[in-house]
């Protein structure tokens, strides 16, 4: 008995171990996927300077989607990927189901108790919101609270400026449409950040551009919150005061304020579209890798994402120029750029072109990749794949981000008696960069950018992101060039750069090593699904309120078919009938046997729990119905243009919601898909995806069948 206490807890605190990344055993710090040499060639040539140059262009317009900002943003985009070499460089023109609008004007003066300008859009784009519409208004200010029905209850605000600290979009709606206000001048924040820590920040705000029925159009002036509670503070009192500083003290309560707003908008559809150029590969042009960053967002928009921006013209310059100086083959497969509108993009060229993305190997996302870490204590997340599309893609990334944050953050041992140079071995800086740490790490699935699109059930293409997030400055009058740092340009487009170079040039010699990196990384992922396992068990076992053996062995299983799938993936790179191919064949078993080895474990860890083996696991009256519905996805057109018309509440996490979709192939079940995201939602933790029920799958499922999104086999 002692003998099975003693190998429970050893098994635990090798999961607990396996759990954690280490350094390579070798004084050679490097990675699988790249020789020592390649390293430096690409080392060095990407930089983070000339990337940041391209940002400063970029930072000049208002690029949101439809804007005269933005085509202005893709003009320059188009010369500059022509000037670094791209092939086929062109616009993608594209619909937009909205209008284009454009603000020519937009200026918010106080006229009583003084004169003092408060806004103008030649100092800053977000001042005025998207969306608003023509002005020359003079009215009183009446202070609106959050601009909820409640707060406006014994208000009268007709022909009046509302003054609001809520978003524009509840005062637009509730005062102006609802109770005849005139306009709106908000001092919210963006990302629900408290206005104490960013008094000086304006958020980028959009109102609807398309008014209701028998309704004018309005407009929405945003202000910093230290300006717009000035403002408040005034309306509050009936003293004698000077707060904005003017030099002329005069008796607050009263309020005047003059808005002139010009501004351009054009029907519905409007047009957008996307920039893409190439690197032709040599030989193989239906295994494309499909490099992506976003030009849309607010005037400046430095980091989110003018660095993603950057950074692709960058590499495209470091490409063609080691190509051209024949230190770099040209790579076997096409290399395609893109500069989107974010999201909107790509599920809009899928649906114009579904036979596109059969020719798409893999996706390399950067989005917010150039963040000065000393500012706002920035951590850059290295996303890994969903579990519906874990592949050998992840363990290139893994590797290749490994080896950047091994190398440019300090380490006891290498620094201290290593004999290494200190305080990182093998930096990257840049020459008007900082010489900081990469505050970096990896983590679970995280979508709302271009990559999340790829990932897509009828996509179904693997994709991996870069994205530093909680920012303090995304989406506001902050995210400019003062808070960019060219070092981290450079070290994360080198972990993009390297990715895309090794895909580029594989062949089915280097299946071994993807299958040892994707396998080792595999049986990792799997430690932690057992360790996962075990304290479901234990907490069941506490609470006494029920015993979680089916719940626990769904981690397991689910665990091990998510592994083989991944060893599946590098077919890609085989030859049907080779050598290759039947050893990730034998991989795949070698999987199975160990799930069956962990399914023993789980087993063990049970009977010392309960002191008794579990009950074999029977399916519900719900499960069993459950296990008879296959779904199936509709077209790509039907499919795309039907999803989100599934309306149903559930309780699912958004991305775990993205994942039910994902899953869906036309051969799992309802259960089966169901216990897959269950087990990817235990995996990572309630606290960072919810909790999933079978319930809220159906539900969700039965929502898309009825909105003909999908069919049930």
């Amino acid at each position: 008995m002692l003998k099975r206490k003693f190998a429970a807890l050893l098994l635990l605190l090798l999961c607990a171990v396996a759990s954690v990344p280490l350094a390579p055993l070798v004084r050679a710090q490097t990675t699988p996927f790249l020789s020592d040499g390649e390293i430096r060639m690409l080392s060095n040539e990407i930089s983070g300077d000339r990337a940041f140059e391209h940002i400063r262009w970029l930072t000049h317009w208002h690029r949101d989607s439809g804007m005269e900002g933005y085509f202005k943003a893709a003009e320059y985009v188009v010369k500059a990927a022509k000037e670094v070499g791209l092939e086929d460089v062109r616009f993608v023109e594209q619909t937009l189901p909205g209008v284009n609008y454009t603000a020519r004007v937009g200026e918010l003066w106080m006229t009583e108790p003084v004169e003092l300008k408060l806004a103008d859009i030649g100092e800053h784009a977000v001042y005025l919101a998207d969306g608003s519409h023509d002005a020359d208004v003079t009215a009183e200010l009446v202070y609106i609270g959050d601009a909820s029905v409640e707060s406006l209850k014994n208000l009268d605000v007709k022909g009046k400026i509302v003054l609001t600290s809520a978003q524009p979009g509840a005062a637009v709606q509730n005062a102006v449409y609802a109770k005849g206000a005139v306009g709106v001048v908000t001092y919210t924040t963006t990302e629900n950040k408290n206005p104490l820590d960013f008094p000086d920040q304006i958020a980028w705000t959009r109102i609807g551009a398309t008014p209701p029925p028998g309704k004018q159009g309005t407009f929405a002036f945003a202000l910093a919150p230290r300006k717009g509670d000035t403002l408040r503070r005034i309306l509050a009192t009936t003293n004698m005061q000077d707060f904005f500083g003017t030099g002329k003290s005069t008796k607050g309560g009263r309020v005047v304020l003059r808005a002139k707003v010009d501004t351009d908008i054009s029907p519905a559809p409007g047009r957008t579209g996307f920039v893409e150029g190439w690197i032709r590969g040599s030989s193989i042009h239906d295994q494309q890798i499909i490099l992506t960053a976003h030009l849309q967002e607010e005037q400046g928009s430095a980091n989110d994402d003018g660095s993603g921006c950057g950074n692709l013209l960058e590499l495209a310059r470091t490409y063609n120029k080691l190509i051209a100086e024949g230190k770099m083959p040209r790579p076997l497969r096409d290399i395609r750029f893109w500069w989107t509108d974010e999201i909107y993009s790509e599920y809009r060229y899928f649906q114009d072109y579904p036979d596109e993305p059969k020719k798409f190997l893999a996706n390399v996302h950067q989005d917010m990749t150039g963040a000065n870490q000393a500012m706002g204590s920035r951590v850059q997340h290295l996303i890994f794949a969903p579990h519906s599309r874990t592949s050998y893609l992840d363990a290139i990334f893994e590797s290749v981000g490994q080896y950047v944050i091994n190398t440019n953050n300090g380490f006891l041992a290498a620094s201290r008696q290593g004999g290494l140079p200190r305080p990182h071995t093998r930096p990257l800086y840049s020459s008007r960069g900082s010489r900081q740490g990469y505050n970096a790490r990896f983590v679970p699935w995280f979508g709302s950018s271009d990559h999340m699109t790829f990932l897509d059930g009828p996509i179904n293409t693997p994709a991996v992101a870069l994205i530093n997030w909680d920012d303090d400055y995304i989406h506001s009058s902050d995210d400019d060039l003062f808070q960019i740092d060219q070092t981290q340009l450079r070290r994360n487009n080198f972990i993009i750069g390297s990715i895309a170079y090794f895909l580029s040039r594989a062949t089915e010699r280097d299946v071994p090593t993807l299958a040892a990196e994707t396998y080792a990384q595999g049986t990792k992922r799997l430690a932690n699904d057992l360790r996962v396992a075990m304290n479901l068990l234990k907490e069941g076992h506490a609470a006494a309120a029920g015993d979680n053996w089916k719940e626990a062995n769904y981690l397991v299983e689910q665990g091990v078919l998510r592994e083989q799938r991944a060893l599946d993936t590098i077919r890609v790179f085989t030859t049907p009938g080779s050598k290759a191919a039947a050893s990730l064949g034998e991989l795949g078993a070698n999987m199975k046997r160990n799930g069956a080895q962990l399914t023993a474990d789980l087993e063990t860890y049970y009977t010392q729990l309960r002191g008794a083996r579990p009950a074999p696991a029977k399916l519900s009256v719900a499960e069993t119905a459950a296990a008879k519905k296959i779904p199936q996805n509709a077209a790509i057109k039907d499919y795309f243009g039907n999803r989100d018309k599934a309306r149903v509440r559930t309780g699912l996490h958004g991305l775990m919601r993205d994942e039910v979709f994902n899953f869906v192939d036309g051969r799992r079940s309802y259960y089966d898909i169901y216990k897959a995201v269950y087990a990817e939602a235990a995996a990572a933790g309630s606290w960072y995806y919810g909790t999933v029920t079978l319930q809220d799958v159906t539900n969700l499922l039965d929502a898309a069948v009825q909105a003909r999104a999908l069919t049930l086999k």
